[in-house]
């Protein structure tokens, strides 16, 4: 690598970290925020799916993870409606608790402004506002049992709707914007 290629990485790195940083722009914080969503879905899909499959089956074997992971060679536990609902239940709440300290975290990092309120009431604000989460969670349970649908495709509706949800109020309510 030349000193060219050097300077480049350098200016690159530096106009990354300046991105970053700035948490000014709407159209940077929206950017962002869907950045950090991502990381977080994919942190609740491992989580999700490793509790679903071993600790708290909730998968019927016509779902299309359950499919993947037939082909793949393993098989899932098929549970009662009952199970399924329960362990759901679980497996969302704990998701929940793991995924929304990630998220807080990457928030307060690289998008929003902290400080419109103290530390604590911030978390506390940011969990609380992360409770209508569970309305999107009663929602897919729902589609689950009532309307017959698959797990994963529930949960990947409900996980975008529930994205929109608190872009908004994070940033008018928990954040200084």
């Amino acid at each position: 690598m030349g000193i060219l290629g050097l300077v480049s990485m350098v200016e690159t790195s530096l106009t990354l970290k300046i991105f970053l940083q700035n948490k000014d722009s709407f159209v940077g914080q929206v950017f962002k925020y869907i950045l950090c969503g991502s990381f977080a879905v994919a942190i609740d899909f491992v989580i999700f799916y490793l509790l679903g499959v071993t600790v708290f089956p909730c998968l019927r074997a016509t779902d299309p993870i359950a499919r993947l992971l037939a082909m793949l060679g393993y098989s899932v536990l098929e549970v009662s409606a009952e199970e399924l609902e329960r362990n759901y239940w679980i497996v969302k709440v704990i998701c929940f608790l793991l995924v929304n300290t990630v998220v807080y975290t990457l928030n307060r990092l690289f998008v929003f402004k902290p400080g419109r309120h103290r530390k604590s009431m911030e978390i506390l604000l940011f969990f609380g506002a992360a409770l209508f989460q569970f309305l999107f969670i009663w929602l897919g349970g729902i589609l689950i049992l009532v309307y017959k649908w698959e797990v994963t495709y529930s949960n990947i509706t409900m996980l975008a709707a529930s994205l929109m949800v608190n872009f908004l109020i994070r940033k008018k309510v928990v954040f200084k914007g």
